[in-house]
């Protein structure tokens, strides 16, 4: 089995769980005893301004927007490029956070790049593997510019879009891709 952790998992066209739709999910954690990632591109309208009384028992200025991981109930997380405040590496330079006090250091901070997370997906074992059985997932190594996307265009529409630029690449046996291949 090859583990997933620190790559990009897309939900297809075909996925229609409400959870999933349209999701882009980075993998966390990924081996035989099941998979653990947080979605990327679910913001809310919620800010850790609004959130930080209730969670910290204090104020936290920054109106910086929270997350929905997915939907399990967990902690609220970072993920972050502040090595000396993560609890784990999930890919190269980029780290996840769950312990309350590093957290707080995070948030008052304001550290970014960064995105703060409240729940996570998760799967049992061999649960996401019968899902890809079923091709409702697509992967891609994750990047640091698709983790923290600020782009105008939707990251799921761009790493869907990514992925089959790279399909049609190995198809025709192309060693390199135009930045969009939609302009030829």
């Amino acid at each position: 089995m090859n583990s997933l952790k620190g790559y990009l998992l897309i939900a297809t066209r075909e996925l229609l769980d409400p959870n999933f739709a349209r999701t882009v999910t980075l993998m966390l954690e990924h081996s035989e005893d099941g998979a653990l990632g947080v979605v990327l591109n679910r913001p809310t309208d919620a800010t850790i301004a609004d959130l930080s009384d209730q969670i910290f028992e204090e104020p936290i200025d920054w109106e910086k927007p929270l997350h929905i991981g997915g939907p399990v109930q967990g902690p609220l997380m970072m993920i972050h490029t502040v090595e000396d405040l993560s609890n784990k590496e999930v890919c190269p330079g980029i780290y996840n956070t769950i312990e309350a006090d590093k957290v707080k250091d995070l948030l008052q901070l304001k550290t970014e790049p960064s995105l703060i997370i409240a729940n996570y997906a998760g799967w049992g074992p061999g649960q996401l593997e019968s899902e890809f059985d079923v091709e409702s997932w697509l992967t891609l190594p994750a990047t640091t510019e698709h983790i923290f996307w600020t782009g105008a265009k939707d990251l799921w529409d761009v790493v869907v879009n990514t992925v089959s630029a790279r399909k049609l690449s190995e198809f025709l046996g192309l060693r390199e891709l135009p930045p969009d291949p939609s302009l030829n």
